[in-house]
């Protein structure tokens, strides 16, 4: 069964550490019960990056985290 959540969970946990979001794209469960988040955040530097990304693999239901090239 999906874990409902897991999005809300997410966003949680970065407001909770005073992260900015400036976008959310979210992609329904597949036949595997999987889903898709997309999210861009601001990043003040490499520590703050390296705290975002343990935090969300710590979310129960992430199953990885990645980071994409910086937007411009």
């Amino acid at each position: 069964m999906p874990n409902v959540g897991t999005p809300a969970a997410t966003i949680s946990r970065i407001a909770a550490i005073n992260t900015n979001i400036t976008n959310v794209e979210a992609t329904g469960a597949d036949s595997d019960h999987r889903g898709r988040i997309n999210m861009a955040v601001e990043i003040k530097d490499v520590k703050h990056l390296e705290k975002v990304i343990k935090l969300l693999r710590g979310v129960e239901g992430v199953l990885d985290v990645e980071r994409s090239a910086a937007r411009t």
